[in-house]
């Protein structure tokens, strides 16, 4: 599909509308386009679609699929508790810290294994938004939370095929049995439920031990939130809370698992840039230190490698899609009320008017002269921009940062034994990088979304131990 619209691109130019079913798919292929279009309050709405409302209420809740007045106040009471946690401060450093260390106590299991990324990144990731929701942390290994994870995996496989009834609305009235033949409704709700009873007990528990003048976490504050309460327009119940945690999970824990991943997928392919990382991290934390937001400065390169993975993998490559929620003219066109309106992020993130070589895995780009890190705006929204910009991203760059210092600071990350490779420098060369389809194909299946067998080293990623890379202090 994206090369299709890499097609209409440039057949078209940077706005183009593409009617799929019954609805109309308008796309923006330019930055300085979607940071005008999604800084309007006209195209704020998220569409009545089944993925931003699984639980098929009259009027979607939580964060993410909502509008109006229940979305910007869910939105501004999410965005304050997270700060609240510690989002983007030193406090909610040391929890980050912990689960950094179990990481590398699991890594230290498979070290010298040819064996898929730990599972433990995952967890590590999902541990943290655990703690600022509900004061929880699960072990690696509880059962519950492995019941946790699958659920996730689930739903976001049946959610995919429930788009079709987003795009052709007429089919949701074929008779039951037929739609839950072809879209797996029935398992949709099923696992729906599911979620939901989930997060119901942990309200219940929250409810039975709550505090008024000491809230724990997120669950807390809600309980004992009145801003939302004096507004009609807004709703607060269990199952708007229970949403909203939903939103934080499955915004919050899968961009970062995954671009961790595809950070090591690509370090084992460039050994230099990791070789080049390890060093810098080597003269900024040496011993067993793990970072603070402090040493952000003193880790330029460090930066530079996760916004070029960002840059590339393009997790979200159509980005989250916006509706216009009135009729509205918009660079010379009027964009009726109703349309989808789309980033193509992923087009955005390879096109030659924001970035050199674009095809090229070269973390240098996003250095100056002197070696520090300068984060470029134009052409780089892997977060989004606008009204409706991430809630989570300045937790997503906090553990991007630290996890990924505990993991190369340890360890050394490559191919498995015999894997042929033919890219070995870091340099610009497009004939000489992994493109960005080969990566979407990792990820991809890892979601189960595409059914196809994949041999086992492009699975795999061999862990290393090096002796200088454990920082071992030996007694004299």
């Amino acid at each position: 599909m994206e090369e299709q619209l890499d097609d209409l691109n440039k057949e078209h130019g940077d706005i183009y509308v593409w009617r799929m079913g019954t609805q109309v798919m308008v796309f923006l292929h330019s930055y300085e386009m979607c940071k005008e279009a999604f800084a309007r309050q006209e195209f704020t709405h998220r569409p009545d679609w089944l993925f931003f409302n699984p639980s098929n209420e009259k009027v979607a809740l939580g964060v993410g699929g909502s509008n109006g007045p229940h979305w910007h106040t869910n939105r501004r009471f999410t965005l304050r508790q997270l700060k609240n946690q510690g989002m983007g401060k030193s406090t909610l450093v040391s929890g980050i810290h912990e689960q950094a260390n179990m990481l590398i106590g699991k890594f230290q299991e498979q070290a010298g294994k040819s064996a898929a990324v730990p599972y433990a990144i995952r967890v590590a990731v999902v541990n943290v938004i655990w703690h600022m929701v509900a004061s929880i942390t699960y072990d690696v290994d509880d059962p519950k939370l492995k019941e946790f994870m699958q659920l996730m995996d689930d739903f976001g496989e049946m959610t995919y095929y429930s788009t079709f009834l987003d795009i052709f609305p007429w089919l949701r009235n074929i008779p039951a049995f037929l739609k839950n033949r072809l879209f797996a409704l029935d398992q949709v709700e099923i696992t729906d439920q599911k979620f939901m009873n989930y997060f119901y007990e942990v309200i219940k528990e929250h409810k039975s031990s709550l505090d008024p003048e000491n809230p724990r976490d997120l669950i807390d504050s809600y309980l004992l939130d009145t801003e939302g309460m004096e507004q009609e327009e807004v709703i607060r119940s269990d199952k708007d809370l229970a949403l909203l945690i939903f939103d934080l999970f499955f915004a919050g824990s899968e961009t970062t698992y995954s671009t961790l991943t595809f950070a090591m997928y690509y370090l084992a392919a460039f050994p230099e840039a990791q070789r080049k990382l390890q060093e810098e991290i080597d003269r900024a934390l040496p011993g067993d230190v793990l970072p603070t937001l402090e040493d952000r400065a003193s880790l330029p390169y460090l930066e530079a490698v996760l916004h070029e993975v960002l840059r590339m993998t393009s997790l979200v490559p159509g980005g989250v899609q916006h509706c216009a929620s009135r009729d509205t003219h918009f660079a010379g066109y009027t964009i009726p009320k109703g349309s989808i309106i789309n980033t193509a992020a992923a087009s955005i993130h390879y096109d030659s008017r924001y970035w050199d070589r674009p095809e090229s895995f070269f973390p240098e780009r996003w250095l100056d002269e002197e070696g520090k890190f300068c984060a470029k705006k134009e052409g780089f929204l892997p977060f989004g921009v606008g009204k409706r910009v991430c809630l989570g991203e300045s937790l997503a760059r906090m553990e991007l940062f630290i996890l990924a210092v505990a993991v190369f600071k340890n360890f050394t990350i490559s191919p498995p034994p015999g894997t042929p490779s033919t890219r070995r420098s870091t340099q610009p060369d497009p004939a000489d990088v992994p493109r960005a389809k080969e990566v979407r194909i990792l990820r991809n299946l890892r979601v189960r979304k595409l059914k196809m067998k994949i041999e086992e080293a492009c699975m795999t990623i061999w862990i290393m131990v090096e002796d200088l890379r454990m920082k071992k202090i030996e007694e004299p």
